[in-house]
């Protein structure tokens, strides 16, 4: 049987994730190349856990190698996606293409058609929709057992440490480097709504701003970094506190070495102990983005910084039933009116591997090669063409937040 000859660029969380799925998946995948601009650094340990001997330290090299690869995934930061996708395409390479695409929606739409042009795959990392949990809401919405969909309801509550490591001191900080929140953290949600409802989207408005984490809320006699502020054990974004209970938060930035000596020099005057209230961040803390659908049903999304621990809730109102549920506890349930009887499903009852996003990493990857080998696809594959309208509704959602609110109409369809 054929192999699939696969190159990787960007060997950091995503990377090093995917790279594992393609250990467990030798007799299907031959893996071939690994880019990551750390290579001079960091070849030893992807030697060791892959076994990849072409290392490339730059994109030049890599590309410019004969290869003759059938797919690359493209994991490193998102302001690189566009310009490596697109020389992916150029070289006739099928793309696993972590999101956002771009946070340039032109340069989304420019992929788009390079794609189509090549005839080539870009499926899109929108992995929420490949767990159990969402693929059992949507079997049971397809179903129609609670009726036509009315409204959906989902909230991302994104933790206050998690907004102090990635949306704050982090790498996600600032939407000119990377984009907004909306695109960079809520896109996943931004198409689990499409995908729910099945429906185009024809209008958006959103509100929101970054109300908390910013300079005049900084805590009187509080430092730049935490290294030397005198009222860090007073503040619950003290860097020190939370990375010394949640070091796998600084594998990728300290490597595999998480002593107590290595965190707290790593940590000495570092970007990842700067006061939270005195860094270089624009992204927002919170919003809410209010969706029509062409049918006139609606959907609404929250995001908010301000929660105790990571997680995602659903509400899902239909003509004839709803549906609750929350994707970190595993658990939803479905309401009937009719008479008014009701049905918890437990994902545990369907799999115990939760690794990568509930599970949907591996389900997505294992999708995706069936889907190189076979041809056949599922309805779960998230293409660039179908991911075009999650980015649509990101970028109308960002438009109207900076315009007070103003409603955005989208043209854009799904065939």
């Amino acid at each position: 049987m054929k192999k699939i000859k696969i190159g990787l660029i960007g060997y950091g969380n995503r990377g090093r994730l995917y790279s594992s799925f393609i250990k467990d998946m030798e007799d299907k995948v031959d893996f071939c190349a690994v880019c990551d601009n750390r290579a001079n650094e960091i070849s030893d340990m992807i030697i060791a856990n892959t076994g990849v001997k072409n290392i490339y330290d730059s994109d030049e090299k890599f590309f410019a190698a004969d290869l003759s690869l059938d797919l690359v995934l493209i994991c490193s930061m998102d302001q690189y996606h566009y310009k490596q996708a697109k020389k992916c395409l150029e070289k006739g390479y099928n793309i696993l293409l972590e999101k956002p695409i771009s946070s340039s929606l032109k340069e989304v739409k420019e992929l788009n058609l390079l794609a189509s042009k090549k005839n080539l795959k870009v499926i899109v990392t929108y992995v929420l929709r490949y767990t159990y949990f969402y693929r059992l809401i949507k079997d049971i919405i397809d179903s129609k057992e609670i009726g036509e969909i009315v409204n959906i309801n989902t909230t991302e509550n994104v933790a206050y440490w998690h907004q102090a490591h990635s949306y704050t001191r982090g790498n996600w900080r600032n939407s000119k480097e990377t984009g907004p929140m909306i695109l960079t953290k809520c896109s996943h949600d931004m198409d689990l709504i499409y995908w729910l409802a099945n429906k185009n989207v024809t209008r958006i408005s959103s509100f929101g701003n970054q109300f908390y984490l910013k300079k005049e809320n900084a805590p009187i006699n509080s430092a730049t970094y935490c290294t030397s502020c005198k009222v860090k054990d007073q503040c619950a974004f003290n860097a020190y506190r939370f990375y010394m209970s949640n070091k796998e938060w600084l594998r990728p930035l300290v490597g595999d070495d998480l002593s107590d000596e290595k965190i707290n020099k790593f940590l000495d005057h570092s970007q990842y102990s700067r006061c939270v209230f005195k860094c270089d961040n624009d992204v927002v803390d919170h919003q809410v983005v209010n969706i029509e659908f062409e049918d006139k049903s609606t959907a609404s999304h929250t995001m908010n910084a301000y929660s105790r621990y990571c997680y995602r809730d659903i509400k899902i109102m239909g003509s004839k039933g709803c549906i609750e549920g929350n994707f970190e506890e595993n658990k939803f349930t479905v309401y009937h009116f009719l008479d008014n009887s009701s049905k918890v499903y437990d994902i545990t009852d369907y799999t115990d591997d939760f690794i990568g996003h509930g599970g949907g990493d591996r389900i997505m990857f294992i999708e995706l090669i069936d889907y190189l080998l076979t041809g056949e696809k599922t309805t779960r594959l998230t293409s660039i063409q179908e991911s075009v309208m999650s980015h649509e509704m990101c970028f109308a959602a960002e438009k109207s937040r900076i315009n007070d609110g103003k409603v955005v109409k989208i043209d854009y369809k799904v065939k």
